[in-house]
């Protein structure tokens, strides 16, 4: 009877779980394809809607492993549902903004629920399942977060069109709702910690303004200049801080992060090739609708099914990845997957203005599978190389890793984009081109130098993936 519990128990965990992941990796993507709109409804500049993403990824990545300290000591289930509740008022907070500083504020608000939720939803999920299948059941989240980073274009140009920019929070406040009662109703207390908290204050200050000074700098560095004061003090900034973080966390006695988890070389590489692996892909997500909707002329509406592909095929993917790295370790699906990754975005950068539908799909289906074998794999090694009792911190670190390895990523391949279409387009100003077509192949030129790059970048996290060192099946 006990075993047919905890079966149970796993599943609706893993379900449950799986509604506030989708919401949290969601919400990184859907709000982007706004802007443009926001920018008439608030009559103010571009660089100053940016900012309804940008303090979304400054709250949510920095406090991120803050919080998975916290969630080991005060409960996991606790802070999950009042990250959740949290997540839910900001929604409705968004939906009924006034002006554009009240919607910034109500995402600072949305951002602090979603590093609560999605710092101890991997947590909760290695807590509930075996070790020998635990990389399925990551797999299945993992293919939840590809679903929901690359869904939110898709779902996001449907709203604005038919519903308008309010529909794109206050449609997922039902979701939200049912993800929080479930949370109540269905998950277990996980509280790891018997002894009390000693919060480590310093570590956490100066990891927040480390990895604020972080973003800020990706930010900034790609319309400013990477070379610019303002933006070689925020870099500055951030490597002093984080020295600071480090003698902090040494000196801590209960550290936020526990430093000798980087003396495990299957940790420290896993985590290596997982910020390589989305910083290369933040490229394709960022440029894709660019080259598909003003590149190739295709409407927003099927751009965003083309692009559905990945997080379809990853969907798949993803839990048969996991389940035969429970049988035969990471090392080897991590090192084809991230491979395949790397082939894909080659690939992806032979489109040209020409290209037909079966061209891309094919080459997005190869990213998917890609994706897919690396990142269930890659997760499940990562929290079984953890003591039980940091798994909330170890989860953390997957969220603010992820997080950070794509908000740079886009503001990378946003500078190399922006100047190798700049380049193309004054190569191809001397052929009496007619204007619709300059900028077409301008802006073909500059989408396939940038993959080309990140293509590059991604053969480091093959690297990374293949220098891990045996890890024995569960």
């Amino acid at each position: 009877m006990k075993k047919d519990k905890d079966m149970s128990y796993k599943w609706s965990a893993l379900i449950t779980v799986s509604i506030g992941t989708f919401i949290g990796t969601l919400d990184a993507s859907i709000v982007n394809i706004s802007f443009p709109r926001l920018t008439e409804v608030f009559n103010t500049e571009p660089s100053v809607v940016l900012w309804v993403s940008v303090v979304y990824l400054l709250v949510s990545v920095s406090l991120m492993l803050s919080l998975g300290r916290i969630g080991d000591t005060l409960g996991r289930k606790k802070v999950y549902i009042a990250g959740l509740a949290l997540v839910t008022v900001g929604l409705a907070l968004c939906s009924i903004s006034q002006n554009i500083l009240h919607l910034i504020l109500s995402r600072v608000l949305q951002g602090v629920g979603a590093a609560m939720t999605i710092a101890l939803s991997t947590a909760i999920v290695t807590s509930a399942f075996p070790d020998q299948e635990r990389g399925k059941a990551l797999g299945i989240i993992g293919g939840v977060v590809s679903a929901g980073l690359l869904s939110g274009p898709v779902l996001g140009g449907f709203l604005l069109d038919f519903l308008g920019w309010r529909s794109i929070f206050y449609t997922r406040i039902p979701i939200s709702i049912i993800g929080l009662i479930m949370a109540g109703i269905l998950l277990k207390e996980q509280k790891v910690s018997s002894n009390g908290m000693k919060f480590d204050i310093w570590g956490a200050v100066t990891l927040f303004g480390s990895l604020t000074c972080l973003l800020l700098f990706f930010n900034f560095g790609g319309r400013l200049g990477f070379l610019s004061p303002p933006v070689l003090i925020l870099v500055s900034s951030a490597v002093i801080l984080f020295v600071l973080f480090i003698i902090a966390e040494r000196r801590a006695a209960q550290p936020i992060v526990d430093l000798n988890l980087f003396r495990d070389r299957l940790f420290a590489s896993a985590n290596v090739s997982l910020v390589i692996i989305f910083l290369a892909m933040a490229s394709l997500t960022f440029l894709m609708p660019f080259y598909l909707i003003n590149g190739i002329g295709h409407s927003a509406s099927k751009a965003g099914l083309l692009l559905a592909t990945v997080s379809l095929t990853a969907l798949v993917i993803g839990p048969l990845s996991g389940w035969l790295s429970d049988k035969i370790g990471s090392r080897v699906l991590c090192t084809v997957g991230s491979a395949l990754v790397c082939l894909a975005l080659f690939l992806l950068r032979g489109l040209g203005p020409e290209s037909s539908d079966i061209d891309i799909l094919l080459r997005l289906v190869v990213l998917g599978v890609g994706t897919g074998m690396f990142q269930s794999p890659n997760n499940s090694s990562i929290m079984g190389s953890v003591p039980r009792e940091r798994l909330s911190t170890a989860s953390a670190m997957l969220g603010t890793v992820r997080q950070v390895g794509m908000s740079s990523g886009i503001a990378i391949a946003g500078t190399i984009y922006t100047a190798r279409q700049l380049f193309h387009a004054a190569q191809l100003a001397s052929d009496n081109l007619a204007p619709t077509m300059l900028q077409r192949l301008s802006i073909v030129g500059g989408f396939q130098d940038t993959l080309l790059v990140a293509a590059i970048v991604c053969s480091i996290g093959i690297i990374a993936s293949l220098v891990r060192g045996r890890q024995p099946p569960n």
